[in-house]
């Protein structure tokens, strides 16, 4: 039976399914040509902060240095399908952005501190954008007055980070909050309020713009970060993608022309710069010619400089150097031991930057048999004052002698003034040789075994990300051929 007459043949239908084909693979063929300029764009919302020169608004244009890292970020994502842009002009002050970003009402801010709330609600980079200081802003002329009066009246801006460490810097204080640093300046100048504690950025900025009217006090204060932060609900995909184009203006150098366009050097720093502390402690660290050096400063150097982090270094006593870390006034300190009251208040990588073993040094010529006249309170044992000791030298009955320096007890040794100083064997060995005199003094060892040193971080939410990323880092590092050469050029035996 034939068919019908407006059935199709089958060599037709064929043909038809051929062209369609065809037609098919040529669509495919032309979305990949132009899909790369095809781009699915997220915008992620924000607000400004009553906050100069964070956000500053002038004639109804945005300016500032939040602003200016929020222009640098579009460009480094362009191409990314992300961009950033404000939701309004209107400023707002930490307790509004907080809420905002917790509601999804925006989605990204820049530049804001971190606590356990914040961390608990928002999303951060994992990185910092730039440090601060918590900083004091009074009247021209007032400092001396202000830190000599009995109750001080201190402007703290609501929800501020920096409002919960006034006591650290005050005693007698009672605090007058305010919605935003435009208020609290009213109040200052109105006199009534005695100063205004802030962050330095802000402080800063004022002191500098009006130098006739307001100053800054002298006075040593917390260090802390500010963060790109972000809503829950946006994916971590363009969280990484924002915190890419970060590293990328870190290695540009973009956030430190940022800072310098605006002459705020002196009150902030770069997020990828890292402050660390220790003493005088060579051949691990020790000044030189105007610089500090030594195996434990090139190895930290070099680890950080591979995690994409810029290090400056401070030297202090050691008592300071403890403190100023637990105030925060510095990201950590290093060389340290674990074991003794710090560890409550210092956060301690898995792995040691170095080992070091405490013995004893003696003029040979003078001290023949010293292990047996340690016990007795005639010999005079020196050590440094600040340093941590291995209790068995605290269990030695010779009558101690606290001094300031390594230098200073090898001086006396020589002298005959001490008949023995206690200090690490690299240590002793390095200053011996610095007098001319490694040929002329022995040594005990005090411990049986290698004690290890410690970068060791102040203890907050980023310093527990810096400890992990650093101790991954320092392991693979040791495996290097780096690492060998930095103890060699120490004289560092392995």
């Amino acid at each position: 039976m034939k068919g019908r007459d407006d059935e199709l043949p089958a060599f037709c239908v064929n043909k038809l399914m051929r062209g369609i084909f065809f037609l098919f693979a040529i669509l495919l063929a032309m979305m990949s040509f132009f899909l790369p300029t095809i781009t699915f764009s997220t915008t992620l919302y924000t607000f400004a902060q009553g906050a100069e020169p964070k956000y500053i608004v002038e004639n109804g244009k945005m300016t500032g240095i939040c602003n200016d890292i929020i222009d640098a970020l579009n460009k480094e994502l362009k191409g990314k399908g992300i961009s950033i842009s404000y939701k309004s002009n209107e400023l707002k002050n930490d307790s509004e952005i907080f809420n905002s970003l917790k509601s999804g009402e925006i989605q990204v801010f820049v530049g804001f501190g971190m606590n356990d709330e914040r961390y608990k609600e928002l999303k951060y980079t994992s990185i910092p954008v730039y440090s601060v200081t918590e900083s004091v802003l009074v009247r021209k002329g007032e400092s001396k007055v202000v830190v000599a009066k009995n109750n001080v009246v201190i402007g703290t801006i609501n929800s501020s980070l920096s409002s919960e460490d006034v006591g650290q810097a005050f005693r007698n204080y009672t605090t007058k909050e305010f919605r935003t640093m435009v208020q609290a300046i009213e109040a200052l100048d109105e006199r009534k309020i005695d100063a205004i504690f802030y962050s330095s950025i802000t402080v800063g900025f004022y002191a500098l713009k009006f130098p006739e009217k307001y100053e800054m006090l002298n006075i040593e204060t917390k260090k802390y970060y500010h963060y790109i932060v972000f809503n829950k609900n946006v994916s971590d995909k363009d969280v990484h993608a924002v915190e890419q184009a970060l590293k990328s203006m870190f290695t540009q150098r973009l956030i430190d022309k940022i800072i310098a366009k605006y002459k705020m050097q002196s009150y902030m720093l770069s997020g990828d710069i890292l402050e660390f502390v220790t003493i005088e402690w060579p051949p691990y660290e020790f000044s030189q010619n105007g610089k500090i050096v030594g195996s434990d400063v090139e190895i930290i150097t070099d680890v950080f400089k591979r995690l994409g982090y810029r290090t400056s270094f401070h030297i202090e006593i050691p008592s300071r150097a403890i403190q100023r870390t637990k105030s925060g006034m510095y990201d950590g300190v290093f060389s340290v031991w674990k074991g003794n009251e710090r560890d409550a208040f210092l956060l301690y990588p898995d792995e040691p930057i170095s080992y070091t073993r405490e013995v004893m040094w003696y003029i040979k010529s003078n001290q023949k048999n010293l292990q047996d006249t340690l016990n007795s309170t005639d010999t005079i044992c020196g050590y440094v004052n600040g340093y941590a000791y291995d209790d068995k030298f605290l269990e030695f009955r010779c009558t101690k002698i606290p001094l300031e320096s390594d230098e200073i007890g090898f001086n006396l040794l020589r002298i005959g003034r001490l008949n023995a100083f206690a200090t690490a064997y690299e240590t002793g060995k390095f200053v011996a040789n610095k007098f001319g005199m490694l040929n002329k003094v022995g040594f005990i060892y005090i411990s049986d075994k290698e004690r290890p040193q410690y970068l060791a971080f102040g203890n907050s939410i980023y310093t527990s990300y810096l400890a992990h990323v650093f101790t991954q880092e320092l392991v693979k590092f040791k495996l290097t051929e780096g690492y060998g050469n930095i103890l060699s050029k120490y004289g560092i035996e392995r």
